[in-house]
């Protein structure tokens, strides 16, 4: 009886598995064969139909197979095991460090004992995709894996087989792990401002280009402005705040004017290349400016004073706080004055004006706010016109009155020879006022009285009030109005005054009046009747009017008196009152 041993593979790798396998001779079905190897625990297997028996170890070291039956005998077998081959993966990625929407290629080189091996099949792979590639000339084995997600991702390169004759040296299954960290692409932003704001036609604007990546300035950045035809320096390079500027060097026209600012290169490591930023400029009509200047009032005459009034717009609009100039021939007057919320700046003519025409201008020195209207000019003529003359004139109605009647007193009030209405006129005779009116649409102002006496009266008519622009305030004018006698013989009511001391022939003394005698006729004044006692006498004068002053007695207060005339074929008589006096 005898055991055959065969070691398959012989010899081996260290760590490599190899099987020991034992054929009895003759065949002994069920023997129970015993494997040693090294100091790995025997193995015990019993024998097959065929009487055969195997067993597998991991290679170690180099030494003997030994397999035991207890009928067949023993066998041993020497396994010869070589040292394991260093079978290295090896991953790179590039760009090293990418940000998100960057593609990303890894590369993995497979050396074994150093030395490249060519026509290793490696599968690459992330957590969400595998991409194989065959290593090729030992230059290493490449796939591009797309964008990766922003953060940190694993990128494993495994040898999962060969192409062609498969080398001595397996790499099977070795594998590398790198971790790729993504980040934010940067954030390259340009925006584009004009100045002003709000242009108008002819004026400069300046463009200001600023560019950003990630919040922070770009300094160095060339950016290139560009407009509708406009020239304009074509190119800027940012400061240190990130800023370019430009100036439009010819006018903008009216309407809308899209500008354009691209970044065509940038130093450092945020690539803001051919990022570009718009903006609309709207071009307005240039503003009109207006100046009017006007004269109050509009017709004044030699020695009036006239207001200037100038008024600032632009485009229709109030201009506040223009300083606006007045000027005119010779004439003082405040130089300057500046224009209210309502663009409105007056001065006023301190000395009188010249009859004639008198030109005056109003120009605008200085102006606040985006409106320029500096030497804009208004120019007005005021005509002055002659001082006016006013006239009184003072009529009476009627022509001969009486004493006792009433009389009618018309003043007409002209200036330039035209009527003056509602001016109040004043009508006197002496210190006796007769009466007020006010002169209608004609200037004629109407007063009646009765209080003239008979004789000839100064009477005056004098405007104390004036009713128009044309003042004729202290005007006044004289008319004699000449009264003739009552047509009745009359005893005027009379008062008397005590004397003092009072003596009982002597208690007072009264002034007793008669009117209609006669002119040059004696008038005699009696107590009581006609036939009473003799009181006094007056001679009546041109106007028929007689007054004599007489003492009078306790008793004779009591019964009046009589006035008596002589007449052709007679006398007159006329019983006056006699009251005592009022004293105010």
């Amino acid at each position: 009886m005898a055991i055959t041993l065969v070691l398959t593979p012989s010899p081996v790798t260290a760590g490599q598995m190899f099987t020991a396998t034992a054929t009895t001779v003759p065949a002994n079905p069920n023997e129970p064969i015993t494997f040693v190897y090294d100091a790995q625990p025997p193995q015990t297997v019993l024998t097959n139909a065929a009487g055969v028996a195997t067993a597998s170890f991991l290679a170690t070291t180099t030494g003997p197979v030994v397999a035991t039956g207890p009928t067949s005998g023993s066998a041993n077998t020497l396994q010869t095991v070589n040292a394991a081959p260093n079978c290295v993966v090896t991953v790179t990625t590039t760009p090293a460090n990418p940000t998100t929407g960057q593609p990303v290629t890894a590369t993995a080189t497979v050396t074994c004992n150093g030395v490249a091996v060519d026509g290793a099949v490696v599968a690459f792979s992330t957590p969400t995709n595998t991409v194989i590639q065959v290593t090729a000339g030992g230059v290493g084995a490449s796939a591009n894996l797309g964008p990766l997600p922003l953060g940190t991702t694993p990128v494993t390169a495994t040898v999962i087989a060969f192409t062609g004759v498969p080398p001595t040296c397996l790499c099977i299954g070795v594998n590398s792990t790198v971790s790729v960290v993504v980040t934010q692409a940067p954030a390259c932003l340009v925006t584009l401002t004009s100045s002003p704001a709000n242009p108008t036609v002819g004026q400069p604007v300046t463009l200001t280009a600023t560019v950003t990546c990630n919040g922070l300035p770009v300094s160095g950045a060339t950016v290139a402005f560009a407009g509708p035809g406009t020239p304009l320096p074509a190119s800027a390079t940012t400061n240190a705040a990130g800023v370019a500027t430009t100036t439009t060097t010819t006018p903008l026209p009216a309407g809308a004017n899209t500008f354009t600012a691209t970044v065509n290169s940038v130093g450092g490591t945020c690539t803001c290349t051919n990022v570009v930023a718009t903006t609309v400029v709207t071009v307005t009509a240039a503003p009109t400016c207006t100046v009017t200047l006007t004269s109050s009032p509009a017709n004044p005459t030699a020695g009036q004073p006239v207001t200037l009034t100038a008024t600032v717009l632009c485009n229709g609009a109030p201009v506040v706080g223009a300083t606006v100039n007045f000027a005119g021939p010779g004439t003082p007057l405040p130089a300057s004055t500046t224009t209210n919320a309502a663009g409105v700046a007056t001065t006023t003519t301190t000395t009188p004006l010249p009859a004639g025409a008198n030109t005056f201008t109003a120009t605008v020195n200085s102006v606040g706010g985006t409106c320029t209207c500096t030497n804009v000019v208004a120019t007005t003529v005021v005509t002055v016109t002659a001082a006016p003359t006013c006239t009184v004139t003072l009529t009476s109605s009627p022509t001969n009155p009486t004493a006792g009647q009433s009389v009618a007193l018309t003043a007409t009030v002209l200036c330039g020879g035209a009527p003056v209405q509602n001016a109040t006129v004043l009508f006197s005779s002496g210190n006796t006022i007769l009466g007020s009116a006010t002169t209608n649409a004609a200037g004629a102002a109407l007063a009646t009285t009765t209080a003239l006496p008979a004789g000839n009266n100064t009477v005056t008519a004098t405007v104390i009030g004036n009713g128009t622009t044309c003042s004729c305030v202290g005007t006044f004018v004289n008319a004699t109005v000449t009264v003739g006698p009552s047509q009745a013989f009359t005893a005027q009511p009379a008062c008397y005054t005590l004397n003092f001391p009072p003596l009982p022939w002597s208690f007072a003394h009264a002034t007793l009046t008669a009117t209609g005698a006669t002119p040059g006729t004696t008038v005699t004044f009696h107590s009581d009747g006609p036939s009473g006692p003799i009181l006094c006498t007056a001679v009546a004068d041109t106007f028929g009017n007689a007054s004599c002053t007489a003492n009078l007695s306790i008793f004779q207060l009591l019964s009046g008196y009589t006035a008596t005339t002589p007449v052709p074929g007679g006398f007159l008589t006329s019983h006056g009152t006699l009251l005592p006096c009022i004293i105010s």
